[in-house]
């Protein structure tokens, strides 16, 4: 089984430099106004050994409808969704005990995942990092790179696609998780988005839970 590690650093990667996605369809409801968080004492995920995307001039196909989605990836999706919503950060173990290596972070090695994860919220009990899981996986979903051993469905939709070649609308849903005032930073560091940006392999593998460019 391919490791969730590499895996993640690969298809961070891929995000980095991903060409212009489709446009996606209606917002998402909820609102999580927050700037980028950087795990404290970490930088960026390394991603030096990750390859690059072929540049094929195909485009990710982009979408919001979850029944398209294969059944190992939405019972994964709403196995975490069920966790963040439970307001019970411990509640986490569950899916990430479901694979067979823990999803990357940005984590050391033996870290406990659940302490981490508290780490990365504004408050003690860690419902921010929960509220930020539920609205990426409520919003438009990118299917990166099918058929190949990098394939992964990856929330949100934008974290592929550069500002300069956002719709009115696409802004609208990058809003719903970002400020414009984070999008000023973004833009000026990396030219698209780099919170917090979540995938989940075909079979059902959580593999990562990133932020950073």
């Amino acid at each position: 089984m391919r490791t969730s590690a590499a895996i993640a650093g690969a298809l961070l990667s891929l995000l980095i430099s991903a060409p212009v996605l489709a446009a996606a369809s209606s917002s998402p409801s909820n609102t999580v106004r927050t700037v980028p968080i950087q795990p404290p004492g970490q930088t960026a995920p390394q991603t030096e050994d990750a390859p690059g995307l072929a540049d094929t001039g195909e485009l990710p196909a982009v979408s919001k409808d979850i029944s398209a989605l294969p059944e190992p990836v939405q019972r994964m999706r709403q196995e975490i969704l069920d966790a963040a919503r439970s307001g019970d950060i411990t509640r986490m173990q569950v899916p990430i005990d479901q694979n067979e290596l823990p999803p990357a972070m940005g984590q050391e090695q033996e870290t406990d995942l659940i302490a981490y994860l508290r780490s990365l919220s504004g408050d003690e009990e860690g419902r921010e990092i929960l509220a930020i899981i539920i609205e990426l996986l409520e919003a438009g979903y990118a299917h990166v790179e099918p058929g190949s051993d990098r394939e992964a469905y990856v929330w949100p939709y934008f974290a592929a696609l550069p500002f300069d070649k956002m719709t009115p609308q696409q802004e609208v849903d990058l809003y719903q998780i970002i400020t414009p005032a984070d999008r000023a930073d973004m833009a000026a560091h990396a030219g698209q988005y780099t919170f917090f940006r979540l995938g989940i392999g075909p079979d059902g593998t959580w593999y990562f839970l990133l932020a950073g460019d």
